[in-house]
């Protein structure tokens, strides 16, 4: 084994240790097999894991760094709050250098453009969607997403939200809504499997100025039943929110709250969309420990 590997766990979506959602990165020096990556990921615990690749990897996909994110259960194509983690300590460790702002990330799910703004001397970073794909379920299908979500009114607002990851996604009239929802995580595993989605995210309406919606997700299915801070399911209730606006640009441009129900304060800024419906997903992420791992 290589004793060299370096560990970094990081807490995004915040400005304040341990009020966001938690993610380890491992830069190892050779890449572990995928059993041992998701061994590790396993024995850490966390939401999510990140390997970023050796050094070379990278360059056949024209991307500045190239990663594969684990869940304790499985191997993820695509990964919002890890993906702003990894940026976060390759960007403050100097590994990586931003052109315009801009840089390039490679995942198995493709190449993914980030985006970095410097915010009272914090970066604030920013992972780009692919065009999303957005559809209604049917009558059916909303019965059961809403009974698995425990809601007692109802709502015909259900749809199923590709933004390079995949939700059911529920918007409700407003954010008490949500906070009352007690999902049955037994069935919402089972619609994750029968929709093949990550999960189902919740959105509600604040009515407030400086924290518009407030968000649930809950994906038992990848492991996580309630997600502290979600950004694949903020870029699929983001792009639900353009959507219902006629894909009019900038007009799902909002910051969502998220993490309450866990005990997390966490804050997502939303852009977009912009002229060929694409939305970008960002926030800042603090580093809370840093040293290194012999496991791999």
């Amino acid at each position: 084994m290589n004793n060299n590997a370096q560990l970094y766990l990081v807490d995004v979506f915040t400005q304040d240790s341990f009020r966001g959602n938690p993610v380890a990165i491992i830069i190892p020096s050779v890449e572990p097999s995928p059993k041992r990556m998701l061994q590790i990921a396993q024995w850490l615990g966390l939401p999510e894991t990140v390997f970023i690749l050796p050094r070379g990897v990278e360059a056949k996909a024209e991307a500045d760094y190239a990663v594969r994110i684990w869940s304790t259960i499985r191997e993820l194509p695509f990964a919002g709050h890890p993906s702003i983690g990894v940026a976060h300590v390759l960007l403050s460790k100097g590994i990586i250098s931003a052109r315009n702002g801009k840089f390039i990330q490679r995942s198995p799910a493709g190449l993914v453009q980030m985006r970095v703004e410097v915010v009272e001397d914090q970066h604030r970073i920013f992972f780009q969607t692919p065009i999303p794909d957005v559809r209604s379920v049917n009558r059916v299908e909303g019965a059961a997403v809403i009974a698995a979500l425990r809601h007692p009114s109802g709502t015909d607002q259900i749809f199923i939200v590709d933004a390079g990851a995949r939700w059911l996604v529920v918007e409700l009239p407003a954010a008490s809504d949500v906070d009352r929802l007690r999902p049955d995580f037994d069935a919402i595993n089972s619609l994750s499997d029968v929709h093949q989605v990550s999960g189902i995210t919740v959105l509600g309406s604040t009515g407030l100025s400086d924290v518009h919606y407030e968000v649930r997700s809950f994906a038992p299915a990848i492991g996580v039943p309630e997600d502290a801070v979600c950004g694949g399911g903020n870029a699929c209730a983001a792009a639900l929110v353009a959507y219902r606006n006629d894909w009019r640009v900038g007009s799902a441009t909002h910051v969502a709250g998220q993490g309450k129900q866990v005990h997390r304060s966490g804050r997502v800024f939303w852009e977009g969309p912009d002229a060929d419906k694409r939305i970008e997903i960002g926030g800042f992420a603090v580093t809370v420990s840093e040293g290194y791992c012999l496991c791999c």
